[in-house]
């Protein structure tokens, strides 16, 4: 067998990260739908294919929730589906679009709501209510199945007080212990201040109050690299679906500047990161070629060392990178039209990007 075929002949472990972006989380919705589209291809043909690990932030650790809390991968997509329908604003025929965008600005049903003390107003600390949203995820979110499940799940809070981001992971993964994951944990992901409060979440005695993982790292890589496998007869593909596009046009309005801080604020750090494990790949790819030109290959107290490194392919879909310039509301247009648009979009996105990368390594076994 050719050394290409023998990379084809793998177990591909999928490793999928989510962002979080208010309604955006609509393009992934589409993309989670188009990859667990292509993995039923590919188990239908005989290729070992698994989604060894899901990571999200805010909307998208909602997202993530309903893959991983599903019983299978058709039940995933009905609870995604389900979710979204719940999130939907149905904008009155008789109002123009514009303002269907700006609707979710006085609540979104089944998500937030907006506050009713406004006597209290100068002692607010947030916006909106959350309530509604606990009880829409112990609707949507198969929880048993989620910490049961054989798919890694990890998302991120910020601690309010110490600075620290904290993960949560159905499983061991990296230095982070399991934890037994229910509905408000997924809510701390998504606790974006100030519109959102921050989510308590008792630990013993200790109550620690958590805001959204995005202020800190809004496309958590470290967690997923950690949760693939170690073996060298593994192919790790890890799929990063990016909300928010590194260039747009000047903003012109002031809603477009805050527009534009939210893409600058929560995009910017993942072409840190990706960039950090492009040249962890290719440091691994030299010790590999260094080590194969040693009589004897690596000493044993070297090659424990490197082993815990892993070969990753990273693959970074762009889901608003053909919308970036007409859907500059998308942030907050939980619309039926902007929805149904962005889930549209964000499939064909996906499965544009990922079947050659399936295509490619079928190929090498004929």
């Amino acid at each position: 067998m050719s050394a290409t075929a023998s990379e084809a002949a793998k177990t591909t472990e999928i490793g999928l990260v989510l962002q979080g972006g208010g309604a955006l989380g609509a393009y992934e919705y589409g993309g989670i739908v188009g990859l667990l589209d292509l993995i039923d291809e590919e188990v239908s043909k005989g290729h070992a294919v698994t989604l060894k690990v899901v990571a999200g932030v805010s909307i998208g650790a909602i997202n993530a929730a309903c893959v991983v809390g599903a019983r299978d991968r058709a039940d995933a997509r009905k609870r995604l589906t389900a979710l979204w329908n719940d999130l939907i604003i149905n904008t009155p025929p008789f109002l123009p679009s514009q303002i269907g965008r700006d609707l979710s600005l006085f609540g979104v049903q089944h998500f937030y709501s907006m506050r009713a003390d406004v006597l209290l107003m100068p002692r607010w600390t947030y916006l909106y209510d959350t309530a509604p949203l606990l009880r829409t995820l112990a609707g949507r979110v198969d929880f048993g199945a989620l910490n049961a499940s054989a798919t890694t799940f990890v998302i991120t809070a910020v601690d309010v007080e110490s600075g620290e981001l904290k993960r949560f992971a159905n499983r061991d993964v990296g230095k982070t212990k399991a934890t037994a994951i229910a509905p408000h944990h997924v809510l701390a992901s998504g606790s974006l201040p100030p519109q959102f409060p921050w989510t308590d979440i008792r630990n013993g005695a200790a109550v620690h109050r958590y805001w959204d993982g995005g202020i800190v790292d809004n496309t958590p890589l470290g967690d997923v690299i950690d949760a693939f496998d170690g073996s060298r007869d593994v192919r790790r593909l890890l799929v990063i679906m990016n909300l928010f596009p590194t260039a747009a046009k000047l903003p012109t309005t002031f809603a477009e500047v805050n527009d534009r801080i939210d893409q600058l604020r929560f995009g910017n750090r993942l072409h840190q990161d990706k960039s950090t494990a492009d040249q962890i790949n290719a440091l691994i790819a030299i010790i590999d070629a260094l080590a194969q030109r040693l009589p004897d290959g690596l000493p044993a107290e070297f090659a424990d060392t490197v082993n815990k490194f892993k070969l990753v392919e990273t693959v970074e879909i762009a889901l608003t990178a053909d919308m970036a310039f007409n859907d500059p509301y998308g942030f907050r247009d939980f619309s039926r039209d902007g929805v149904e648009q962005r889930r549209k979009a964000g499939r064909d996105l996906t499965l544009k990007a990922l079947r050659p990368r399936f295509a490619s390594a079928a190929a090498a076994l004929h």
